[in-house]
């Protein structure tokens, strides 16, 4: 929600953002609340999945790595040490503020 209130100023439509993504899902026939994160597969999943990356996409061609992000990102470098580097400096970009 941080990133979407920096980018859009309609507060309706951010409050129907927020309500969608508290609104919990189907588990086995019982409601669950969702506590963080986009429900995997909802309409919205795809489209604020972009909003956020976007930012990542940016940062990955500015340092000229190879990747490709669809519905989940692959990023390619020369070796695994080069692949840690890479992964710890950017994880902020991906890592939610939940996990540290």
């Amino acid at each position: 929600m941080r990133t979407l209130k920096s980018r859009i100023k309609d507060d309706d439509l951010l409050r129907l953002i927020n309500r969608y993504l508290k609104s919990g899902i189907q588990n086995k026939g019982h409601k669950e609340k969702t506590t963080q994160g986009v429900p995997q597969g909802g309409p919205l999943s795809p489209l604020l999945s972009n909003i956020v990356l976007n930012e990542l996409d940016w940062e990955l061609e500015k340092r000229g790595h190879a990747f490709v992000r669809y519905a989940d990102c692959q990023i390619y470098v020369s070796s695994l040490r080069a692949g840690e580097r890479v992964k710890e400096s950017i994880s902020h970009f991906i890592v939610s503020p939940w996990e540290g």
